[in-house]
């Protein structure tokens, strides 16, 4: 679970779900301030590892999740998996030749992170969505950031004191990859 939290005295408390199964009860790391800033206006990004949980890689689709949060103000940006891609780069044929783009004889693929060590966003943005769908906050519907432009990513979710998020998180099934291809 991705995100920040803050707090004007103590830690910040999230009591969580995935797919049902609990994932946090108790503190994440917390910044503590004088003033909890508003979602916008964050000193930095929300990308703090706030709960680290294990899953499998079968659990694909809509997955219901619920965060109630205590304690303070927790930004929730998104969840990020192993298993959700990898990472490659080229590598030259002939190490005498520069390589050419345009020209598969020039490199070879090689994967430099496998699929069990790729840690990456399960699900592919758009400007309709960052993944997240049917949320609400306290059982009422919650619209957030309605007016986002041409803007993708991972928005961040403001979760105040008090107040309980649920929504359906999408774990793409395509960017699920258990084996690099070759």
């Amino acid at each position: 679970m991705i995100g920040s939290a803050y707090s004007t005295s103590g830690d910040v408390h999230v009591q969580a779900t995935y797919n049902g199964a609990e994932i946090s009860n108790g503190p994440v790391t917390t910044t503590v301030t004088d003033v909890i800033p508003m979602a916008g206006q964050l000193p930095v990004p929300a990308q703090d590892e706030l709960v680290l949980f294990e899953t499998t890689t079968d659990i694909t689709g809509q997955i219901p999740v619920t965060v109630t949060v205590t304690g303070g103000t927790l930004f929730f940006t998104q969840f990020r998996m192993n298993y959700t891609g990898f990472t490659r780069e080229r590598q030259r044929t002939d190490p005498a030749a520069p390589i050419d783009p345009d020209d598969s004889d020039t490199y070879n693929w090689v994967v430099t992170v496998p699929p069990d060590s790729y840690y990456s966003d399960p699900n592919f943005n758009t400007v309709e969505s960052d993944g997240i769908l049917n949320l609400t906050k306290n059982g009422e519907p919650w619209t957030w950031r309605v007016n986002v432009g041409g803007l993708l990513g991972d928005w961040t979710y403001p979760i105040n004191n008090g107040e309980t998020v649920v929504f359906d998180f999408f774990v793409d099934p395509a960017k699920v990859v258990l084996v690099a291809p070759t």
